[in-house]
């Protein structure tokens, strides 16, 4: 496994660092942190001024990854391979998005501030713009997350594809050997279309792995079921599968106004459909 993690090299940035290298540790991956030197070249800049910035950001940049990996060398200790890279390009999420589908890249991990952190990932950040185009998962790490051994993995679904989403979830629960809490939730307007009891027996004889669990939750509001679940089991991560990005803004959008308290310290892996 490959895990790409950009950064710019803030406390934030850092903290997704250090998530991604004990993830990376626990899965056996290779790691390549990226810094991608973005510089808008629109009319009006002087063509000279960029290049003389550019190289500058550059030489910085390179010497900031050298400073990066040596501060991450004591938790490694050789056990993995870890990597540099420094590119240029604007804008950033096309160029981390063209970096990974061209280097089998298999994971982006990427951080997002705190208790608004979903706010910001459907309202605009760098992590949004990434999450929107990729086609390789990403997780986004909030800047009070800290890696531990995932204990709970609660995948939200609006059970359309459940079986193979399903497999994908298991896949890495397996590696941590998780409970993976199936949370399906419906509005008074919704109907519960399941047996659970039937269903999870047949999903952990179809997956081989017996720590499924699913649970049918109404809810006035989606995102704050989701919320209240997530805090009450303990969740070390949530899983979401999207087709784009507008998914989130219509889970969300009333209640990213509102600050959901597991959103400062619970990563958020999506895949796309």
């Amino acid at each position: 496994m490959k895990i790409l993690i950009p950064t710019d090299f803030s406390p934030l940035s850092k903290v997704a660092v250090q998530y991604a290298v004990k993830l990376g540790k626990k899965l056996k991956a290779e790691l390549v942190i990226l810094n991608v030197v973005s510089i808008d070249s629109s009319p009006g800049r002087g063509v000279i001024n960029i290049k003389y910035l550019e190289e500058k950001m550059t030489e910085n940049a390179i010497e900031d990854c050298a400073k990066l990996i040596n501060e991450i060398g004591p938790e490694i200790k050789g056990k993995i391979n870890i990597t540099s890279q420094v590119v240029k390009g604007y804008p950033v999420e096309n160029v981390v998005t063209n970096y990974a589908q061209h280097n089998d890249i298999d994971l982006i991990v990427m951080g997002t501030k705190g208790a608004t952190g979903l706010k910001k990932i459907v309202l605009g950040s760098n992590a949004a713009a990434v999450l929107n185009k990729s086609n390789i998962p990403v997780i986004v790490v909030p800047e009070f997350a800290r890696f531990t051994n995932l204990k709970n993995i609660v995948y939200a679904t609006d059970i359309a594809n459940l079986k193979d989403e399903l497999k994908t979830v298991v896949s890495i629960a397996k590696d941590f050997n998780a409970t993976v809490h199936i949370l399906h939730i419906i509005t008074p307007a919704g109907e519960e279309k399941l047996d659970k009891k039937q269903t999870v027996a047949k999903l952990t004889k179809a997956m081989g792995y017996k720590k499924i669990t699913f649970t049918i939750s109404l809810h006035d509001d989606a995102a704050e079921g989701i919320d209240q679940y997530v805090i009450k089991h303990k969740t070390d991560m949530l899983v979401m599968f999207t087709h784009e990005l507008t998914f989130l803004k219509k889970l969300f959008g009333q209640s990213v106004t509102r600050e959901m308290a597991f959103l400062s310290n619970v990563p958020l892996l999506t895949f796309k459909k």
